[in-house]
């Protein structure tokens, strides 16, 4: 509306009303698309996040499927990798075994009856380079010594008159492994000594306490969702 006299122009009430109305419509938009933006930076930021933890992640540690029960009670192995029923841990790559310490180690053997066997084993070290080591009615000794097996190796697994094994050597930059399940386990009372060089990591202690929650996810993905391999 014109002023014809001063040449002012006013408006009315209703196009006053529909110019604010446009405004609040104009900045709802604006503050609407900035939460947008906003959330979505931060699903970008944290989707970046997530994948450098687990590029660093997969740097140090690798997952391991148990299988056989050469490790049991401690560790549940599957019959074969295709099912369910094996623990799922992960070891480090870049650790240095130590007495006691759970090890996966990549073994490529040809046996006494001339079966060859190869793939990852998950033991346990009980000997290192140098050390003398000997089984006796169960009982294992390092370098003169009964060592105490007793929080993870327990009587109905480690019989004393399946479980003996002449004193030995264990050759430099190797490890003698055995399994926690002694008397169904096979390992370097077969195989020998094994070189550091075969180790594929160390079982961390924070992944033998989670292990049943790692288990329970590879389980779900692998055999619920997807099925057997």
């Amino acid at each position: 509306m014109t002023d014809g006299e001063n040449g002012y122009n006013f408006k009315s009430g209703e196009e006053t009303t529909a110019e604010l109305y446009r405004a609040g419509e104009c900045l709802y938009a604006k503050k609407r698309n900035g939460v947008a933006n906003a959330v979505l930076n931060f699903i970008l930021i944290a989707f970046i996040a997530v994948v450098a933890i687990e590029l660093v992640f997969n740097c140090f540690y690798t997952g391991i499927y148990v299988v056989n029960i050469s490790m049991q009670p401690n560790f549940n192995g599957a019959v074969r990798e295709s099912e369910p029923g094996g623990d799922f841990i992960y070891v480090n790559k870049w650790a240095q075994p130590q007495y006691g310490d759970v090890v996966v180690v990549y073994r490529d053997f040809t046996l006494e009856n001339g079966t060859r066997e190869s793939g990852n084993i998950i033991k346990r070290v009980v000997a290192l380079g140098g050390d003398t080591v000997k089984i006796e009615g169960g009982v294992l000794y390092r370098n003169g010594e009964p060592v105490d097996e007793s929080k993870y190796i327990f009587p109905e697994y480690n019989l004393p008159l399946l479980n003996n094994y002449d004193e030995h050597v264990v050759k430099e930059n190797c490890m003698f492994l055995l399994g926690d399940n002694r008397n169904k386990s096979t390992d370097s009372r077969e195989y020998g000594d094994f070189e550091l060089s075969a180790l594929v990591g160390v079982v961390p202690k924070w992944s033998i306490a989670t292990k049943g929650i790692s288990t329970a996810i590879y389980t779900f993905f692998n055999f619920t969702i997807f099925g057997k391999y």
